[in-house]
Order: C-alpha cells, then sequence, then structure tokens
C-alpha cells in the first residue's frame, strides 16, 4: 500500500495522537524505544526486533487514548500544556499530513501498526557536553562523567556490545526489508555526522534500495570537522540527484545565541555554526529542508531572541523550520521554576524577533505560546528548584572551569 502524503490522522478522541501510531524513536544503545521524545521508552525484545513499534506498553497507551484517557508513560508533557490553554506536541504533529499509518484507513481503530516515521540513535559519539545531556548520549560526557563520578557506572543500563552489535544488525535488516514504507528517517547523535558507520550503512543502502518518497533527517550540532558535515551533505545530495530519496531534512540542533549558547552546548563554536547554516541556506530548497530545534531552559531564554535573529539572516529567501520544547529530564532547569514575571520581557522579544508571513511561521508562533503557556502559571519562584539549578551548575563550573554567573547574573537568586 502506498503512503498517502494528504492523509491526516483520523482518531479524533481528546487525547489521541498521531506519533503513538506512527512514530518509533529506537535507541540501540539501550535497546528500547518509545513513540515521542517526551515519553518513556521500553525495551525492545532482544529476539524480536521487528516488535519494537508494537510492544505491550505501546499497544496499551494508544488503546487508552482511543478512550480519551491519557496514557501518562510522558504524555503528562502536552496534557499540561493543554490544561494551561496552550498548543501542544500533539496537537502540532496531529495536523500534519501522511504521518498516519495507512491501516487505519482500513480500521480507524487498530492498535498493531507500522510505523511511518523511524528515529535511530546508534551511539553517543558526540564533540558536545551540553548541558542538560547525559553520558548515554554524549560521549565527551561519558568522558568527563568517568572522571569525576565513577560510581555513577554502577547503575549503567546500556546494553552488552555483543547485543548493541545484534541490534544494529537487527535494524539494519528491517531497514531493508521495510525502508519502501516510512515517510520519514531520522539519525540521530550524539552528533550524527561523526557517526560514520551509522551513516554510511545507511547511505549505502540507500543507493541499493531506492524510496522515492522518503524524506531522510539528520540531526546535527552544525560543529563537525568540515570534511564529514559537506561529504556527507554532498552524498546525500547525490542520492536526491538520483531520486532515491523525496529530500533531506537537515535539522540544527541549538538553543539560543552567543556566549550563552556556547556555554549550554559546551563544545559549540556559534562562528563555525552559521558558517555552516549558511552552506546548508545555499542549498535547493528542493532538495534540503533546513530546521532548527531548539530545547527551553532558564539558561537559554535570555538569548533566544539572538538566535531567531541570527536564522532569520538566511530565512529571507528559503523557508527555515523552527521548533522548541522544554528541557526534559531536569525539572529544575525548567523557566518555570521562575516566576512568570523574570520572562516578560524576553517572551516581548521573541515575539518580535520571530517571523509571521507564512504558515509555518504562524505554527511556529503557536508552539512558543504553548510553553509559554505553561510559563504563566507560575507566580512565585521555586526556591527548592532553583538551588538544586544552582548547585548543579556550580559544579559543570568546578569541573569545565567556567562561570555561569558571569553570563546568568539575573538568576543568581
Amino acid at each position: 500500500m502506498k503512503q498517502d502524503l494528504d492523509y491526516i490522522f483520523p482518531i479524533q478522541t481528546k487525547t489521541a495522537c498521531t506519533s503513538k501510531w506512527g512514530w518509533s524513536t529506537i535507541w540501540l544503545n539501550t535497546g528500547t524505544t518509545s513513540s515521542c521524545h517526551r515519553c518513556d521508552d521500553f525495551d525492545i525484545p532482544l529476539d524480536d526486533f521487528a516488535s519494537f513499534h508494537n510492544v505491550p506498553r505501546k499497544i496499551k497507551n494508544r488503546q487508552d487514548m482511543l478512550k480519551g484517557i491519557w496514557p501518562g508513560d510522558g504524555c503528562e508533557y502536552c496534557r499540561d500544556i493543554e490544561l494551561a490553554d496552550g498548543f501542544s506536541d500533539r496537537m502540532h504533529v496531529n495536523d500534519i499530513p501522511g504521518m498516519a499509518p495507512l491501516e487505519l484507513k482500513e480500521n480507524p481503530t487498530e492498535v498493531y501498526i507500522t510505523p511511518t516515521t523511524l528515529e535511530i540513535f546508534a551511539e553517543n559519539t558526540c564533540n558536545f557536553k551540553c548541558t542538560y545531556c547525559n553520558p548515554s548520549l554524549s560521549s565527551r560526557i561519558e568522558q568527563e562523567t568517568r572522571q569525576f563520578d565513577p560510581a555513577f557506572f554502577k547503575k549503567d543500563n546500556r546494553l552488552k556490545i555483543a547485543d548493541r552489535k545484534k541490534l544494529l544488525n537487527d535494524f539494519f535488516n528491517w531497514l531493508e526489508d521495510n525502508v519502501h514504507k516510512l515517510v520519514r528517517l531520522h539519525l540521530l547523535g550524539g552528533e550524527t555526522f561523526i557517526q560514520h558507520e551509522l551513516m554510511n550503512r545507511t547511505l549505502d543502502l540507500l543507493e541499493r534500495k531506492p524510496s522515492e518518497g522518503l524524506q531522510l533527517c539528520i540531526f546535527s550540532n552544525f560543529n563537525p570537522p568540515d570534511k564529514y558535515f559537506k561529504h556527507y551533505v554532498e552524498r546525500i545530495k547525490y542520492l536526491w540527484q538520483q531520486g532515491n530519496i523525496a529530500r533531506f531534512d537537515l535539522t540544527a540542533s541549538i538553543d539560543c545565541w552567543g556566549p550563552q549558547a556556547e556555554y549550554v552546548r559546551y563544545g559549540l563554536d556559534c562562528e563555525k555554526f552559521e558558517e555552516n547554516f549558511a552552506f546548508a541556506a545555499e542549498q535547493p530548497e528542493d532538495f534540503l529542508w533546513l530546521n532548527v530545534n531548539q530545547t527551553v531552559s532558564s539558561f537559554t531564554m535570555k538569548t533566544m531572541p539572538d538566535l531567531i535573529s541570527m536564522f532569520n539572516k538566511y530565512n529571507t529567501h528559503r523557508h527555515i523550520g523552527h521548533y522548541a520544547m522544554l528541557v526534559d529530564g531536569f525539572s529544575f532547569m525548567r523557566p518555570e521554576v521562575f516566576a512568570y514575571e523574570t520572562w516578560e520581557q524576553t517572551w516581548n522579544k521573541i515575539y518580535s524577533s520571530m517571523r509571521s508571513e507564512t504558515i509555518e511561521d504562524q505554527q511556529a508562533i503557536k508552539i512558543m505560546t504553548g510553553l509559554q503557556s505553561v510559563m504563566r502559571t507560575t507566580t512565585e519562584h521555586n526556591s527548592k528548584q532553583i538551588e538544586k539549578l544552582h548547585n548543579y551548575f556550580d559544579e559543570i563550573d568546578r569541573r569545565r572551569n567556567t562561570h555561569w554567573r558571569d553570563l546568568w547574573p539575573e538568576l543568581d537568586i
């Protein structure tokens, strides 16, 4: 059955989400899977990789959503935004055509389903130490943690090397047979452009197995060595020119701008980032769709307007996608631990810097207003969470010889 790119997710209960039916993220290093970045991940049976999209807990989540029940397991992120009258990730993805599995055309209550979007995290190789990341997602943080907190690895949940290799091979065997069923294939890091086995095996497969409707997406910090960044972009461009893929989505992971960004995403060089961003923006728009994906925290709010102004310089002759989400896994980093008045002027600057000409621009603004609506609910500082924030970044400073208070004196309260 050929994917219908105009097909809209048909389930209209108050909690149903396209991602729960159409999206799978797989972490090969831990042998787990989820159907949203916000949600809990569940074990993939080592002897039955092909069941990754239909493990029991995912089935239960879908059954709950059919009844209009919030299933938990991380869906509270969207629930809380919607309860604050905001525009949630769930509402956003439900508006995107072509993401719903075609099995729903035949049975709109089907819960055993084929994914349309598949994301793969293969390993933690990375050249950054982002302050909201962890050892399982960054090799540099892993090295730092082994130096300063070796006891952490007593609770390391990564699979044995032999099992990780088996899952990687299982993934590529599955992809060999099913790539033509996917609408989107996402490759995640770490830093994806320095994960050469993942990159080369994927691109080799797409040379053998043309999938003319596939949208290939890579997430990058835009700071890998030039020889890798440009080499892989050109190789993907060749696949597109040959008709092997429909398009290439290149998503820049960055949260704010200037010294604050280089602190939060430790290892970032903003000048190098913009150089690579400009290179990507020069590519034909029917080949390369350029996006910015940012994580919003107390430490990124201040210079978010500067980031938006930076990429707007390249937004005049092409569309640049813009998506923002609240930091996950570190509740003390979330802006709402501070009273809303802390951010009121910043929000005015954010909206002043955002474009509003296109439907996509307006959608980005709706996502921002959803995040703002959550922050509006906080009228007083949460002193316990703020103390955790200070202690965490004091330890970061100790390890890296940095000085967060010089960059955010207004948060030293």
